[in-house]
């Protein structure tokens, strides 16, 4: 059995709390290009809007396969480690709430887009035409990354008794790209207009 790695492209709902459209734009386009560590469930929140942290994902991303232009590539079985344990980028970016706000920070609207990211799929198989065949198959399942984190960012469906019916998992590091194409930011929460002062955070001095 050999390993093969290939970058793959996963779609998501981003949630980011503001008080203006503006201020989301701003925020998500001045934070993509970060990787952000798919092991910590921080990111991933299921929670009421009003309750989101200043920027989460929802737990569940669709796998839409191999990037345009991306090429099997044999790796030694180290590589999955580093891939899933010793990557050096751990970036916390705007997960956590405004500071200076308390009850006020759950009246914040919440602005939402699909988003695209990618990161390494490592497969287990007999040849390059296996590998294709795993990936083809995996292309358009739902990954759970909260609840089944031990599944997709685990090596053990890639070990001799891992008894899976798919040898496939991912590296925890997730490459932040931008708005999934045809995708537009848009408030999801409240309803109505936002009627309160602009909140700043420091972050935002940087943005």
């Amino acid at each position: 059995m050999n390993i093969y790695s290939i970058e793959i492209l996963l779609q998501g709902n981003l949630h980011i709390k503001a008080t203006s459209h503006e201020q989301a734009e701003r925020i998500l386009d001045n934070n993509c290009s970060n990787t952000l560590d798919g092991k910590d469930d921080e990111w991933f929140s299921d929670v009421p809007d009003r309750y989101r942290q200043r920027a989460s994902f929802s737990t569940k991303f669709t796998a839409i396969g191999p990037i345009d232009g991306a090429m099997f590539v044999e790796v030694p079985r180290r590589t999955v480690l580093a891939a899933q344990d010793r990557w050096q980028c751990n970036w916390h970016g705007l997960r956590h709430p405004y500071p200076q706000l308390s009850a006020a920070h759950e009246q914040v609207p919440v602005y939402s887009t699909s988003l695209d990211a990618t990161t390494t799929a490592f497969v287990r198989v007999n040849g390059i035409a296996a590998a294709e065949a795993v990936v083809t198959k995996f292309s358009q399942m739902t990954l759970d990354l909260l609840n089944d984190n031990s599944r997709w960012f685990s090596r053990r469906a890639l070990e001799d008794g891992g008894g899976s019916e798919l040898p496939i998992v991912l590296s925890s590091a997730l490459y932040l790209v931008g708005k999934s194409e045809g995708c537009q930011l848009c408030q999801t929460w409240p309803e109505r207009p936002y009627e309160g002062p602009e909140f700043v955070a420091r972050i935002d001095e940087f943005l």
